[in-house]
């Protein structure tokens, strides 16, 4: 059955009724799918037209633009550029790479070996890929990485703005679950205050990749994995190869295609499912290549781009289990501790 597309205009401007038959919906595909697709939801054709063409822009420029502004690694929120090794060219390797593999570049297999996933997944593994990452202009503990204005003239302006468009977005879509789970108001935004916002926004791009590459199993565009904060708003191009688990057969996936650029892919991430004790669980998912191009044994599969916002607690908030999602028929299956002590060490794996 393919994922639902919902309205979130009939919650922003319906009657009570209307917006408790959203909310309850909305609760429903998350709580079965861990993904939903959502429309009317605010956010202009110009600006969805403009990011994309701010996203292809960035990627664009010279290795030395990027490479100065780059994400070196570690558990510290992401900034600025990351690539990982798979996608760097040999120029890359030898100029700034050295003796280190990747250069910021979170990988998604060591990341998912363990925690959620609970599954086997070899180290080798690599992903194919690079992103441009920002957070809250307010955040000055993990200041933003910008290139210089002369390079991209117009680009900080408007990321800035489109960061906080999309955090409106995300605000709305987390009122309807306080309002699909009857909590009082505030029991999930008050834990995510645009004071100390930890939300993050990246710009993606999947390189074309030869499907040689792929067959040889070590390569993908992103493995399978869950997101980390509490939900992910994604657009993405036409291209194909976003693919969410099937959990009326687990192990297997299908792919998340969108009806057109407008319509964002909301998924449910490893906070949210802590503080629902599991009632929302993470939903999984990975980036491959178009099913078109599934059983090829050669062929160059055509770059990807999409754009992404993670909607993240404050980092001293509670990251463990609403008090009205645990009873006395069902405990707290979630430690306490804060959102970026959770992160923290989440993310230590990933490097």
């Amino acid at each position: 059955m393919a994922l639902a597309s919902l309205d979130l205009s009939l919650f922003l401007d319906g009657d009570h009724e209307t917006r408790k038959g959203f909310a309850a919906s909305l609760r429903e595909e998350l709580a079965h799918h861990g993904f939903v697709k959502i429309v009317g939801h605010g956010l202009s054709d110009k600006d969805i037209k403009e990011v994309f063409e701010w996203n292809k822009r960035f990627f664009q420029l010279q290795l030395d633009n990027k490479a100065a502004i780059a994400h070196h690694g570690g558990s510290d929120p992401q900034r600025g550029w990351s690539a990982g090794v798979s996608f760097a060219c040999d120029e890359f390797r030898l100029r700034f790479l050295s003796d280190i593999c990747q250069v910021g570049e979170e990988n998604a297999a060591s990341l998912y070996r363990t925690g959620f996933l609970k599954a086997k997944m070899a180290g080798t593994l690599k992903d194919s890929r690079e992103h441009f990452d920002q957070g809250s202009k307010k955040d000055l503990a993990y200041p933003n990485k910008w290139p210089h204005e002369a390079l991209l003239p117009g680009f900080r302006g408007f990321m800035e703005s489109w960061y906080e468009k999309m955090g409106k977005v995300a605000a709305h879509l987390m009122e309807a679950l306080e309002c699909a789970f009857d909590l009082p108001e505030g029991s999930f935004l008050d834990k995510m205050t645009r004071e100390k916002n930890a939300s993050e926004a990246r710009l993606l791009h999947y390189p074309e990749i030869d499907m040689m590459d792929i067959n040889k199993g070590a390569v993908s565009r992103i493995w399978p994995h869950f997101d980390l904060g509490v939900i992910t708003l994604l657009l993405q191009d036409g291209v194909g190869g976003l693919e969410c688990e099937n959990r009326d057969r687990r192990g297997t996936f299908r792919a998340v295609g969108s009806n057109s650029p407008s319509e964002l892919i909301v998924n449910v991430s490893e906070t949210l499912q802590r503080w629902t004790n599991d009632v929302l669980p993470a939903g999984l998912h990975r980036v491959t290549v178009p099913r078109a191009f599934e059983k090829l044994e050669s062929g160059i599969v055509p770059e990807r781009y999409s754009v992404t916002y993670f909607l993240k607690a404050d980092r001293e908030a509670s990251v463990g289990p609403l008090p009205q999602f645990v009873s006395g028929c069902c405990e707290a299956k979630y430690d306490n501790m804060t959102a970026i002590e959770y992160h923290l060490s989440r993310l230590k794996s990933a490097y």
